[in-house]
């Protein structure tokens, strides 16, 4: 499941590819991509809270593209994640992943490491500063109003799980309009961000999962102690 969202936190060509591959470190980095990154980073970084409509793309080997759309809310390290199939609450301590279709929410520890998987698009913005990839403007383009730039990551190490990121921002609006992750396993997803909206305030109990509001539900606790 959160791999899934992760896509959570990207098109494949053989030019993309030869470009990347003389990329060794970080250092390789171009620093007019990072001027951008920077640039979104900071607007993102000052917001206190985030509510994000997206659509998920995904397109497994052998199979048939799913598509889900929902909505994440953050506020600091709560978030409220909500898709056609599944709702994930966290309200800093616990994690409720409810799925719809079991009638069954697991709940788990939250992980406040910097390994955790929950991806918001601020921990998106903070994937390039980790040094775990290389990136590069790869092309801009002019979209009605839109100026867009496509910026392609290459992981460092041969042993990630994913083969390259595609993140694409509109350079004049300094925002994010997608993120296209490639799976070495040959899998692809795509987060397509329609809306953001910053600084609204929300009661801490959207961010718990309430047992009440779906009557027999199946509760498995998953929790260490």
């Amino acid at each position: 499941m959160n791999k899934w969202y992760f896509s959570l936190i990207l098109v494949l060509s053989s030019l993309v590819i030869s470009a990347q591959s003389q990329y060794n470190s970080k250092k390789d980095s171009d620093p007019q991509a990072k001027i951008l990154l920077d640039k979104l980073k900071k607007q993102y970084e000052s917001y206190k809270t985030m509510e994000v409509k997206f659509e998920m793309e995904l397109e497994l080997p052998g199979q048939g593209k799913e598509i889900q759309k929902g909505t994440v809310i953050q506020d600091g390290n709560k978030y409220q994640v909500k898709m056609n199939d599944q709702e994930i609450f966290a309200d800093g301590k616990t994690v409720w992943i409810y799925l719809k279709k079991n009638k069954e929410v697991q709940i788990t520890d939250m992980d406040l490491s910097e390994s955790a998987d929950m991806m918001s698009p601020k921990q998106m913005m903070r994937l390039y500063e980790k040094g775990d990839f290389a990136y590069t403007i790869i092309e801009e383009r002019k979209v009605g109003n839109q100026q867009l730039v496509d910026i392609e990551f290459k992981p460092l190490s041969k042993k990630s799980e994913y083969t390259k990121m595609r993140l694409t921002i509109d350079k004049k609006a300094n925002k994010m309009i997608s993120l296209r992750v490639f799976s070495r396993d040959g899998s692809r997803y795509t987060l397509k961000v329609s809306d953001i909206t910053a600084n609204k305030r929300y009661e801490p109990g959207i961010f718990a999962f309430n047992p009440k509001a779906v009557p027999g539900v199946h509760i498995e606790d998953l929790r260490m102690d």
